[in-house]
């Protein structure tokens, strides 16, 4: 598949609700499967040659905040160097993603961001996921986007900090990047979960809290947030993977 169209995918307001928007995008080879008795979930599915037990892709969306992920796994290596090439072409520097297990990387664009895993247990060894921010809910640069994110502590006092006692400390990945690897004392907020709003405003105004994700977006935009709700004794903490670099444990 096409960076493109996956892009495209995850900008559709209604894939999630009206999987037609998404199957009127892929080429006829593609098949829908709809909810079950057991799984909500839709997928779909490009089928391998005669006699594979599997298919040779198979695409399916997951809801997050803002927007929504589009996840495609594969058997198909070609397909995932194809889309390398096409992130790369982008001026987009791959960041490594901690991952047990496998490799896995991740490219940073303006408005998305899409993570590469390779060397998977299972029936397929690569999955991508590829995250977009709808457009409704960019923040214009000339609104001061600059401000809305609280920016990373410097790497050399980032462990002091950690390490006090007192401190209370939040991973803002996903739950499925927090499963791979975090920090020992960390406790997990999805940034993109649906009731993000909700579990920063139940946390303590009079706490101090250390945040930190994979790149230090997340943790410095949630930051703000917390700063807005009243609880001011917070900061940003950075990447994950400087952090470990550094000796955090």
């Amino acid at each position: 598949m096409e960076l493109s169209e996956l892009l495209a995918i995850g900008a559709e307001p209604t894939a999630l609700t009206a999987p037609k928007v998404v199957t009127a995008r892929l080429s006829a080879e593609w098949s829908f499967t709809g909810p079950t008795a057991t799984s909500r979930e839709v997928s779909w599915a490009l089928p391998m040659p005669e006699g594979s037990t599997i298919a040779a892709a198979r695409l399916s969306l997951r809801q997050q905040r803002p927007g929504q992920d589009v996840v495609l796994k594969t058997t198909l290596a070609a397909c995932v160097r194809d889309l390398r090439s096409q992130l790369k072409s982008r001026k987009l520097t791959a960041q490594p993603v901690t991952c047990p297990g496998c490799e896995a990387v991740r490219y940073q664009g303006p408005n998305f961001d899409a993570t590469i895993y390779s060397q998977m247990k299972g029936d397929y060894p690569f999955v991508v996921v590829v995250h977009q921010v709808p457009a409704s809910s960019a923040v214009p640069a000339e609104s001061g986007a600059a401000q809305s994110s609280l920016p990373a502590i410097d790497i050399a006092t980032a462990p002091k900090i950690l390490a006090d006692p007192q401190a209370t400390v939040l991973d803002l990945r996903t739950p499925e990047e927090y499963a791979v690897g975090h920090l020992q004392r960390a406790q997990n907020i999805n940034f993109r979960a649906l009731d993000f709003n909700q579990q920063l405003s139940k946390l303590d105004s009079k706490a101090r809290y250390v945040l930190y994700c994979a790149s230090g977006s997340r943790s410095g935009r949630a930051a703000m947030m917390m700063q807005k709700l009243g609880i001011t004794n917070v900061v940003n903490a950075g990447a994950y993977v400087d952090l470990k670099a550094a000796g955090v444990k």
